[in-house]
C-alpha cells in the first residue's frame, strides 16, 4: 500500500439500511439507489486515487460496489471472507429499534463490551481479529500498491477504532455513509480522508 496506507469504501445503500434491520452477514441486496451510488462511485474514484488492487468483502453489497471500482480501472475483485460485517447470529434482521428496546440492552452492549457475543454471532474481539489479519496479510503483500478494501459499516469502524484509539468500543465514532471514501496511513495511525461522498453530488 502506498507509504502504508489504506483506502476503506464502506457498500452502497441496501433494503436493511433503509429499514433499519441487522444485516451484518445477511446476503442483503443493494436498494436501486444503491446501485446509483455505485455506479458514480465508479465514475468519479480516480478523483480520490487510482487503485492497484482491490479487495473486498464477499457479501453482494460489498463485492458490486468493488467491481463498480474495478470495472473503472479494469481490475478484478479479489474476495476475502475476513472483510465481512459483524455477524449477529440468531438476531440477524431484527430493527434497531427492537436491539435497543427497554429491558433489550443488545446495542449497548455491541458498543461498550468487545467481548459481547449474541448467540451464534460475533464480538468485536472476533471481527477486530479477522479485520487486523486481513489487512496485515493485504498490506504485506500489496506493499507500494494503492489498496482499496470494501467492506462494511462496523467492521471498517472497529478496525478503525483499533488504530487510531486503541479501542474497539469507540467504533461509533467511525460511522460512515453508503459508498463513503476513507483513507488511514497505518504507520502513522493518522486518519487523512474520512467519510468522504463527493461521489454523490457530481
Amino acid at each position: 500500500m502506498t507509504q502504508g496506507k489504506i483506502y476503506f469504501v464502506r457498500h452502497g445503500q441496501t433494503y436493511a439500511n433503509i429499514d433499519k434491520v441487522w444485516h451484518g452477514q445477511t446476503d442483503t441486496e443493494l436498494t436501486p439507489e444503491g446501485y446509483e451510488q455505485t455506479r458514480k462511485l465508479g465514475a468519479y474514484f480516480s478523483h480520490y486515487i487510482t487503485p492497484t488492487i482491490i479487495y473486498s468483502s464477499p457479501l453482494q453489497r460489498a463485492r458490486i460496489t468493488a467491481e463498480a471500482i474495478g470495472q473503472s480501472f479494469n481490475l478484478e475483485v479479489i474476495q476475502d471472507p475476513r472483510l465481512m460485517e459483524l455477524d449477529l447470529g440468531d438476531w440477524e434482521g431484527e430493527t434497531f429499534e427492537t436491539l435497543s428496546s427497554t429491558g433489550n440492552n443488545t446495542l449497548h452492549e455491541l458498543v461498550h463490551n468487545p467481548d459481547f457475543c449474541s448467540p451464534n454471532g460475533e464480538s468485536q474481539n472476533v471481527v477486530k481479529a479477522r479485520m487486523l489479519a486481513a489487512i496485515k496479510d493485504i498490506n504485506e503483500k500489496h506493499q507500494n500498491e494503492s489498496v482499496v478494501i470494501v467492506s462494511h459499516g462496523v467492521a471498517i469502524s472497529i478496525a478503525l477504532a483499533h488504530y487510531l484509539d486503541d479501542d474497539t468500543t469507540q467504533w461509533p465514532k467511525y460511522s460512515k455513509s453508503n459508498t463513503a471514501f476513507s483513507e488511514l496511513c497505518l504507520s502513522s495511525k493518522k486518519l487523512l480522508r474520512f467519510n468522504q461522498s463527493n461521489h454523490l453530488t457530481v
